[in-house]
């Protein structure tokens, strides 16, 4: 599925926190990377982002004949000038890009790179997928070569919230990684059926209602496993309860997940998994890395 994963740096060391989860896919997948910086002007073009990048590029290079790559390394390298957002977007589009990998934050969190800024220009206005990393890889994986053993798909039980599961079924068969797949129930808030003291009757309403909603999202998830496992990979599931993005965020960061795979919006968009909402809150709360896939439909 990934032929090109690009990935934008902009000479710090805060923005290259991506680069072992692109080489740990390209070992694995052979897809080429093109590391790409922008320069507001051409001023500093050869001077500066030229023997930048090509350190970088031997750097990968080496990488990935570390991690027993099959292939031959195929990593280039492209300095664009103007606008960081719109020239990385206009060169993905230029090079069909099918990955797209970077910081959520640069420059030590201070620079064009912070969350909210490019890469979140990027993440709302590209229709490709992205891989957004926060914090850098733990250095016990680094040495295993094994960044990412467990990815975290949440679901929403629409068809549109499973946009992510394809790409997370595909990194899974390369990697060898488990697909945990996550749904959580919200609690359902419950108007009293009489303004009395029988609060009795809105608790046994309020239980029913929860027990149906749990056993709807089980047989849903369960379905969706069997799929996975019938392709012949390892899959899991978890219903938990509360707000999504607060149990994505937790159950992510207390059981071992590396990669969270989840879709811009879910529910045609108008519902819970609104971009804005429980992804957005994800991609700033969560430290663990995340895929965003938009939706096609």
């Amino acid at each position: 599925m990934y032929t090109t994963i690009l990935v934008p740096l902009d000479r710090s060391e805060a923005a290259e926190i991506v680069l072992p989860y692109a080489v740990e896919i390209a070992a694995k997948m052979s897809p080429e990377i093109v590391v790409a910086s922008v320069s507001e002007t051409t001023a500093d073009v050869d001077n500066v982002f030229r023997s930048y990048l090509e350190r970088v590029k031997e750097r990968l290079r080496q990488e990935l004949k570390e991690y027993g790559s099959q292939k031959e390394p195929r990593v280039f390298s492209k300095i664009l000038v103007g606008s960081p957002a719109s020239e990385l977007l206009r060169y993905a589009e230029e090079v069909n890009a099918s990955l797209l990998a970077m910081a959520s934050r640069g420059s030590s969190g201070r620079g064009p790179w912070v969350l909210g800024s490019i890469a979140d220009k990027i993440l709302r206005a590209t229709k490709r997928p992205i891989l957004l990393v926060r914090t850098p890889v733990n250095k016990a994986a680094l040495q295993r070569k094994r960044l990412i053993t467990k990815v975290l798909v949440p679901l929403d039980g629409s068809k549109v919230g499973e946009a992510a599961l394809p790409h997370a079924e595909i990194l899974a068969q390369a990697l060898g990684a488990e697909i945990v797949l996550f749904q959580a129930v919200e609690p359902m808030a419950v108007w009293p059926l009489y303004i009395t003291s029988e609060t009795a009757v809105e608790a046994t309403i309020a239980k029913q209602g929860a027990e149906s909603r749990r056993n709807a999202a089980e047989k849903y998830l369960e379905h969706a496993r069997e799929a996975l496992k019938a392709k012949g990979l390892k899959a899991s599931l978890v219903v938990d309860w509360g707000h999504p993005a607060e149990r994505i965020i937790d159950y992510a960061a207390g059981n071992g997940i590396d990669l969270v795979a989840m879709p811009t919006h879910g529910r045609s968009g108008i519902g819970r998994w609104v971009f804005g909402s429980v992804t957005d809150k994800v991609l700033h709360a969560g430290d663990t890395p995340v895929l965003v896939v938009r939706p096609t439909k």
